[in-house]
């Protein structure tokens, strides 16, 4: 069973959510309930598999574990995104709680270029005397990204 508490996730990856819900302006719940909305609406790989089984006629009931009672009490998300990701978990035949989680971990750990050079400016702001170039390490990320 995973924990689904946002500081229970690998370090590197609640950093990557820190970041990203200060650059949002939100507190990082707010922020990882955003991102859980955002996952839930966006289309992924296991939607085919969803449904496929819904065409068989299956019964897409997930585990509900205790862990992911967190997605209401702490998250609050709607029915509609428990409904997405519980169909998802059973697809995957995976507990709700885990799916969730690594999702969370598998977006934290999909880099964007704001994410790249929101960690270049938290390394200025750290150490002023660093003569960072932010046009030329902009320019850098997006050639190596194919941008």
């Amino acid at each position: 069973m995973a924990d689904l508490h946002v500081n229970d996730l690998p370090e590197p990856d609640v950093a990557v959510l820190r970041r990203r819900a200060r650059a949002a302006g939100l507190p990082l719940l707010g922020y990882v309930r955003q991102e859980l909305l955002a996952l839930a609406d966006r289309r992924c790989a296991d939607d085919t598999v969803v449904e496929f089984l819904e065409s068989e006629g299956r019964e897409l009931i997930p585990e509900i574990d205790t862990a992911a009672i967190a997605l209401i009490e702490i998250y609050d998300l709607p029915a509609e995104a428990l409904r997405t990701f519980g169909r998802r978990a059973f697809a995957t035949g995976l507990p709700l709680s885990d799916y969730v989680r690594q999702a969370l971990i598998t977006s934290a750990r999909r880099s964007t270029f704001d994410d790249v050079m929101l960690e270049f400016h938290e390394a200025q702001d750290r150490d002023p005397n660093l003569n960072l170039d932010m046009e030329s390490i902009a320019a850098s990320v997006r050639y190596a990204r194919g941008e």
